[in-house]
């Protein structure tokens, strides 16, 4: 080597040095990062979480409609049974959250609705991811930035066609926020402690998610031991004991679920390669499942999440999380019966929730496993950011029912979606 050559390299590496450990401080300095106002800064990241969610399909908002069980159900019996509704099972249990936004739409112009369920759905799935921003979760996520992450992953869920604004799913968004709630530590405060010990009764009812994942509270019981974890393990159970009463005395048949290798592609497919390859590749290009090599690599993928998870986490947390990605995904392969294979699109919110959670959270102390982690967050944020776009539905030329509605002595029929729905509002029942 010349002196020249030597000293150009020198010169080269003097240059990368100061770059290099730029990066390395701002990194360290994100990962650290608290904010000096954590509420405000809360409130402001869960209206940019709000705004996002309305982005992914403006439609809802711009050219509003009602969907299938948000009229034909929980609204068209909100206005014949009044605040008799509120409690009656659909579908075989109780849906307690739907039933009293729909309730509030009755006390305002109907005309609203649409938006109203829309703007309500929206906030529900904005709040549950919110209880990331707090503190509490500081011993499964210290990185308040990986929180953040985190919160706008869930927030961009893939395959969410029939779940998006949609208000019957909002029982899928209370099941993640039942999980975070599992996860998270106790409040400090007596007011977060009484809001707490409020909201997990009401989120329990909203669905059987509060019965799919009652083993994960048992979890914070073990990990927090304290008299707080023990009273709300107490009122969950309690409602969920309920919510088991109702179902169990409904008559709901679906007949004999096809257990087998199907269930368990379609699992994988549905959960795992919508991450990895984008709903759009598994809704559409292979509509009748992915090729054989690609689900090796999914199952492959799958399997190295459960170790990451496994080895990366307190088993407290780890237990919680890997028993929700399994469970909910049985659970839903028994609620749907002979059409298990399908698995449609709300089945996959609480898996695929408990998936972005355990990788986020994870830290692996083997190398190759923390490479393997950052690669598959990496690839995932690339689906989530392409993937953006929730399709629209078609328009139901909602403005026209309104006009009917505006005039009290009409018989209306407004279309929804699904295409072929309707809703038939006599003239007595506004």
């Amino acid at each position: 080597m010349t002196a020249d050559s030597g000293a150009a390299a020198e010169t080269q590496t003097a240059k990368v040095q100061p770059v290099a450990s730029w990066a390395s401080t701002q990194s360290a300095a994100l990962k650290q990062f608290q904010p000096t106002h954590p509420v405000a800064t809360g409130i402001l990241i869960g209206f940019v979480g709000l705004v996002l969610t309305l982005l992914r399909r403006p439609t809802a908002v711009t050219t509003p409609g009602l969907y299938a069980e948000d009229g034909v159900v929980f609204l068209l019996q909100s206005l014949s049974s009044g605040a008799g509704a509120i409690t009656d099972p659909y579908n075989g249990y109780i849906h307690l959250l739907p039933r009293l936004v729909a309730g509030l739409a009755t006390l305002l112009p109907l005309g609203w609705t649409p938006v109203l369920f829309t703007l309500c759905s929206a906030l529900v799935a904005v709040g549950s991811c919110s209880l990331l921003l707090s503190t509490r979760f500081a011993g499964l996520i210290p990185s308040y930035a990986q929180r953040v992450l985190l919160f706008g992953l869930l927030l961009l869920i893939p395959r969410l066609t029939e779940v998006h604004l949609a208000l019957n799913s909002t029982l899928w968004w209370c099941g993640v926020a039942l999980l975070l709630t599992s996860l998270a530590g106790d409040p400090t405060t007596r007011l977060g402690s009484s809001a707490e010990l409020l909201a997990v009764p009401l989120l329990v009812l909203s669905g059987l998610a509060g019965l799919v994942l009652a083993p994960v509270m048992a979890f914070r019981v073990l990990r927090t031991r304290s008299v707080h974890s023990k009273i709300l393990l107490g009122i969950w159970y309690g409602t969920a004991l309920v919510q088991l009463c109702v179902y169990l005395t409904q008559d709901r048949k679906n007949g004999s679920v096809p257990i087998g290798t199907p269930l368990i592609r379609a699992g994988f497919e549905k959960v795992f390669g919508s991450l990895l390859l984008g709903a759009g590749s598994v809704d559409n290009r292979w509509s009748q499942g992915v090729p054989a090599l690609i689900l090796i690599i999914v199952v492959l993928s799958a399997s190295a999440w459960a170790v990451i998870v496994f080895t990366g986490l307190r088993w407290e947390f780890s237990a919680a999380i890997l028993y929700t990605a399994a469970a909910s995904v049985a659970a839903g392969f028994l609620a749907l019966g002979p059409s298990a294979a399908a698995l449609p699109d709300r089945y996959t919110v609480l898996p695929i929730a408990a998936v972005l959670i355990g990788l986020v959270a994870a830290r692996p102390k083997p190398k190759a496993l923390s490479i393997l982690r950052v690669a598959l967050l990496i690839l995932i944020v690339v689906m989530r950011c392409t993937d953006f776009v929730v399709p629209a539905r078609p328009d139901t030329h909602w403005s026209r029912s309104a006009a009917c509605l505006a005039l009290p002595a009409n018989t209306c029929v407004i279309p929804l979606n699904p295409q072929g729905w309707t809703l038939t509002l006599p003239a007595g029942m506004r």
